[in-house]
């Protein structure tokens, strides 16, 4: 009986995998010792990571972390987490939700720009809305640019508005198919009939 009862968890143990996690909305300041002490308090820490722009080495306000169990797993992410005096938000990271979650995109699409906003300046402006992980404008230009944010609640946000940028008023909208799973329409959809409307 014991061993059935030793194996038993073990397979449950090999199903329950950890994964790692997201953390969002750190503060610039927050170190990487500063989240392993906070975290352990949860359970014990196998990484944490924050991640950094490679050019100045500022921290991008979001970083990783992962457990070795589990349970503490769910724990941390049933909450939020003030960390340094900011609230912050623990996730799995898009690719690694369930099937049956919907996914939401961090990645907007940006139509209507002109050929003299750069990826800099793109950045400097949607920063003041989140974390921005990611900045794309297609060569040759096709007057429209993509930009990813850490966290997909401000992406899907902006989905919809209007906004002006160097005095031009751009379009920003969902930069993902609704249905994910279709990947033919991805793939026809993603910079030809998706986007012409915008254009």
């Amino acid at each position: 009986d014991e061993t059935d009862a030793s194996s038993a968890v073990k397979v449950k143990r090999a199903v329950q995998k950890t994964s790692d996690l997201i953390v969002l909305g750190l503060p610039w300041k927050t170190t990487e010792q500063d989240l392993k002490e906070y975290f352990s308090t949860f359970g014990e820490v196998l990484m944490v990571q924050v991640k950094k722009d490679l050019k100045t080495g500022h921290s991008k306000g979001f970083g990783f972390v992962r457990f070795t169990e589990y349970e503490t797993q769910v724990k941390v992410m049933s909450q939020r987490h003030m960390i340094d005096g900011r609230w912050c938000d623990c996730k799995l990271p898009n690719s690694k939700q369930s099937q049956d979650e919907p996914l939401r995109s961090r990645k907007v699409f940006v139509g209507r720009c002109t050929e003299d906003m750069t990826e800099d300046e793109l950045r400097e402006f949607f920063s003041q809305y989140g974390d921005v992980m990611d900045v794309f404008i297609p060569k040759p230009f096709r007057a429209f640019a993509f930009v990813t944010f850490a966290d997909d609640q401000i992406a899907q946000s902006l989905c919809g508005e209007d906004l002006i940028i160097k005095g031009i008023s751009v379009h920003i909208s969902n930069a993902e198919p609704k249905h994910n799973s279709n990947r033919q329409l991805e793939r026809s959809g993603r910079f030809g009939v998706q986007y012409e409307a915008f254009i």
